[in-house]
């Protein structure tokens, strides 16, 4: 009898505490995101939390990234948020107060990158006391669309120890493709026509952001120059960025180099460098078939070598002959030196089952010309046999791993970005695409 009773008391307790928080809420129908930026509701929405978390992190990623301006102080923002509003997002601002009308209906402008793109702006603007009516499209594409990747990638669950995989970025440093940094500025890519494409282009500008971010360290701030001097509506995308990132780069990175090249090579260069420096390594290493085409690659010498009557001619052998024919071959430090930087970059960004191994090609490498041509030749044997054994072992995990995969997970989501692309609305291809993929179709029904 006392058991019911107490089982009876704690269903009791259990109903008020829903419903006095339920009762809470409903009260609660604004909260401040940050000082100068609120949400309203105009009435109770049971998305409350999901509102509330998406503005947070658009917020912290602005205030991670723009500096408030003393001189011109903040202008406050609310974005009250109706089941009235007939647009996605409206404003409505005064000296003192900005207003964006948003719609509450979350799913249809999560993802929309205009609504984002609206809300981001007024946010960067107001925050900076500059009026954000006549300035949305003066703030520069690339900009915004690196400042919104960070937002989503503070949603995405694929971090570790606050390491971003960069697939795009990855296969561009492992084919030497890297973009143009110049195109990245003047030729921006939207969501609504360039689709996978666009996903690319919104990865390069994060990481850009993020190079940005580390090179406006100290008294630089780099992204409110490039704002203030967007709005005043005077320059050119261009321009603005060699005022501002170019200038830091040139200052910090080559104030003292030899260098002949021109700034905009030298600032495709440390472009280039940061990219292969962030997208190989230990967190995101090549697999095994890149290191075994990057292994072959070492292994096959194609050189001028000069014969007994001093005849240069082109000839191809393996890597373990070049100890021996190292004196005849024109331009022999060239040559090493190529093989050389390639085990490198191979050392640099290798699984950890394949490091020894990798470090001793790289080692043996080193060593020719340097000890006999006997020694040399029969390390260089040791190291790429050793290397082969251990090879093996990786394309055996990762073969196991890949099916494991395979079997465990859908078509759906296996090819999810695939699926999404060709069931987009509007679907639109750049023409030298189309015409590639229709010779495809062509040839396969030939077939």
């Amino acid at each position: 009898m006392i058991r019911d009773k107490s089982v009876n008391l704690m269903m009791v307790l259990a109903v008020f505490c829903i419903l006095f928080c339920h009762e809470a809420l409903m009260a609660e129908n604004s909260f401040v995101v940050s000082p100068g930026l609120s949400v309203e509701f105009k009435k109770f929405d049971s998305q409350y939390f999901i509102f509330m978390n998406h503005f947070k992190q658009m917020d912290a990623v602005v205030s991670r990234l723009i500096k408030s301006n003393r001189v011109r102080g903040v202008i406050n923002c609310k974005i009250l948020i109706s089941p009235d509003a007939k647009e996605k997002a409206t404003l409505q601002q005064t000296s003192e107060l900005v207003t964006i009308f948003l719609s509450n209906d979350y799913e249809k402008w999560k993802e929309d990158y205009l609504v984002n793109k609206y809300l981001l702006s007024t946010i960067i603007l107001c925050r900076l006391g500059i009026q954000p009516e006549e300035n949305f499209n003066a703030l520069p594409q690339w900009m915004l669309t690196g400042m919104l990747g960070m937002v989503r990638q503070r949603y995405a669950s694929s971090r570790v120890l606050d390491t971003y995989y960069m697939p795009g970025l990855k296969a561009c440093a492992i084919e030497g493709k890297i973009p143009e940094l110049r195109k990245i500025i003047s030729q921006p890519l939207y969501q609504e026509n360039d689709g996978a494409a666009y996903e690319f282009y919104e990865e390069v500008c994060s990481f850009l952001i993020k190079k940005i971010e580390v090179l406006s360290s100290g008294s630089e701030r780099i992204l409110n120059d490039i704002i203030f001097l967007s709005a005043q509506k005077k320059y050119s995308p261009q321009e603005i960025f060699s005022t501002t990132v170019e200038r830091v780069v040139l200052e910090k990175y080559f104030k003292n180099s030899s260098s002949n090249d021109s700034d905009e090579k030298k600032i495709q260069f440390w472009f280039e460098s940061a990219v292969i420096e962030r997208s190989l390594s230990s967190f995101c290493p090549f697999s095994a078939k890149q290191i075994r085409e990057k292994v072959a690659v070492i292994r096959k010498v194609t050189c001028m070598i000069k014969n007994k009557k001093k005849e240069s001619k082109e000839e191809t052998i393996d890597i373990t002959e070049l100890p021996e024919k190292l004196p005849l071959i024109e331009n022999k430090n060239a040559v090493l030196l190529e093989k050389i930087n390639i085990a490198e970059s191979v050392r640099a960004a290798c699984p950890p089952l394949l490091a020894e191994t990798v470090n001793n090609i790289n080692i043996a490498l080193n060593d020719i010309g340097k000890k006999s041509e006997s020694e040399s030749r029969d390390q260089l044997i040791t190291s790429f046999a050793d290397f082969d054994k251990e090879l093996k072992k990786q394309e055996t995990i990762e073969d196991y791993l890949f099916n494991l995969e395979n079997t465990k997970l859908s078509p759906a989501i296996l090819y999810s970005r695939e699926i999404n692309e060709v069931g987009r609305k509007d679907y639109t291809m750049w023409p030298s695409l189309n015409k590639y993929l229709d010779s495809v179709e062509k040839k396969f029904l030939e077939d």
